[in-house]
């Protein structure tokens, strides 16, 4: 199964990430990020070299990238989110 996650590298996200490929040595997870003030690569640090996760920049609002991620994917888990009301608006 491949799952694609968004928001894989903040703090919910990458956690869920770590426990999916810990507990489910058959699944795959694309990681989608855009790596803003939430994000953190050090979130992922211990993955870089684990050949069941892809981590890929990128906006949820790319409707390009969106789809061929998506089209790659069997699940969508979505946690991206702006954290402050302001910035969502």
């Amino acid at each position: 199964m491949k799952l694609l996650i968004t928001g894989g590298a903040g703090f919910i996200g990458s956690n869920f990430v770590h426990h999916i490929l810990k507990t489910y040595p058959d699944y795959e997870v694309i990681n989608l990020d855009a790596l803003t003030y939430a994000g953190n690569l050090e979130n992922l640090k211990e993955l870089e070299s684990n050949p069941r996760h892809k981590f890929v920049k990128g906006d949820i609002c790319d409707g390009e990238l969106m789809d061929r991620l998506v089209a790659e994917a069997d699940v969508v888990v979505h946690f991206a989110a702006e954290s402050h009301v302001d910035r969502s608006i």
